[in-house]
């Protein structure tokens, strides 16, 4: 093989480990739906952060960003509000009546949630959209979670959401990943 021809090959060679290595790597740099850009917020030195819910460039461009982020604000400020009215009108009906006002209120106790970001939304099986949101609470460390009894903690949720308007489908605690923050 003349040299020329070697250093042809060799080029051929690198040119295609660089394509394939860009589209592998671009393939796995970010979850579908959420744009590169869209870094999460930052966490506070302390407390919750902020009770305004705000939503990432990926999420903001699906048809139910709107309704969404409405909802998703309705249901923090309702939390945060202690307005057990408000919080029965976001959730699912079967969720609101497992949980009367004060049955409601023992279990939110001290929290306060703050630093609130929907990520993305996406379709959920049977329709609706899944909000796949991140918070982050403070409380009195005898108020939180079993096993995870701290005065912070940074949660990231799967809510998913139906009807209309929709109502978040709270509760399922396979869909809430929390640690200490």
């Amino acid at each position: 093989m003349s040299a020329r021809a070697a250093a042809v090959a060799a080029g051929m060679v690198v040119a295609l480990v660089a394509i394939g290595g860009t589209a592998w790597t671009a393939a796995g740099a970010a979850p579908r739906g959420v744009a590169p850009g869209a870094a999460p917020p930052s966490l506070p030195q302390d407390g919750a952060g902020d009770g305004t819910v705000t939503i990432s460039a990926g999420a903001a461009g699906h048809p139910a960003a709107r309704l969404v982020l409405e909802r998703v604000q309705l249901y923090f400020d309702a939390v945060n509000g202690r307005d057990h009215e408000t919080w029965a009108r976001v959730v699912s009906p079967e969720r609101a009546e497992q949980q009367p006002r004060e049955v409601w209120l023992d279990g939110v106790g001290s929290t306060i949630d703050g630093t609130i970001r929907v990520d993305r939304i996406d379709p959920a099986p049977g329709g609706g959209v899944v909000a796949l949101v991140r918070f982050v609470s403070v409380q009195d460390p005898s108020d939180g979670p079993p096993g995870l009894q701290v005065g912070r903690i940074c949660w990231q949720a799967a809510y998913p959401m139906a009807g209309s308007p929709p109502r978040m489908l709270v509760g399922d605690a396979g869909g809430v990943l929390g640690a200490p923050c």
